[in-house]
């Protein structure tokens, strides 16, 4: 419902997303999920079916547990929407930094003048800046917003700076990983390896439980 509102076509991909869900998370025998509030949901349907499953043929599935952060809320994109790739309104952190930088200047902000001070709650600007920084330093960008006198440009060059510095570490990690890009592609196998034995055992219980065991 809430994609057909932002005028979203729905699809049999996203009518079915949540088994797709279900089944990656029962396939590995998972016990806890992390996941964020608005997506608990999909993990209660992978509990309902594996249930399901097992009332009428056995223990066979794990019934997955979530692990939700409770200081953890939903990540705001730059039109002020929940930050999401089918809205398009995400902050791509890989970016080159020019890029990044004017991404973040375009950021939706309202009219309110340089001299009058800004709303903190429901601005987008401050709902990033939540996120990261320091205490400090997100009670000083709070406090220019309350008191009036920085402009929206400032803001937001202020909020660029915390994004860059709080995502430095891993942009360069990227940067050392796609320099090397067998060595990424050997553990992606290792793990595919891992993550392989522990579905084909799970497969096994199923077929098992079902009657189809080959």
């Amino acid at each position: 419902k809430d994609k057909v509102a932002k005028g979203i076509s729905p699809s049999h991909g996203l009518f079915a997303y949540p088994v797709l869900m279900a089944a990656d998370i029962l396939l590995y025998d998972a016990d806890r999920v992390p996941v964020g509030q608005d997506q608990k949901q999909h993990l209660e349907v992978a509990r309902d079916i594996a249930g399901k499953f097992n009332d009428k043929y056995g223990q066979v599935f794990k019934l997955p547990e979530s692990i939700i952060r409770e200081d953890a809320g939903v990540v705001p994109g730059v039109d002020g929407q929940k930050m999401s790739k089918s809205y398009g309104n995400t902050l791509e952190i890989f970016a080159p930094e020019k890029d990044l930088r004017k991404k973040i200047m375009a950021i939706k902000t309202d009219s309110t003048p340089v001299e009058v001070p800004k709303a903190v709650e429901g601005s987008t600007l401050w709902g990033l800046v939540r996120l990261m920084g320091t205490d400090a330093e997100r009670s000083e960008y709070r406090a220019k917003m309350e008191k009036g006198g920085t402009g929206y440009g400032d803001l937001k060059k202020g909020l660029a700076d915390l994004v860059l510095r709080e995502f430095d570490g891993m942009r360069k990690k990227r940067e050392e990983l796609a320099s090397n890009l067998p060595r990424v592609e050997q553990w992606m196998k290792d793990g595919a390896a891992k993550a392989r034995k522990t579905a084909e055992q799970v497969l096994a219980r199923v077929r098992a439980a079902v009657g189809t065991q080959k």
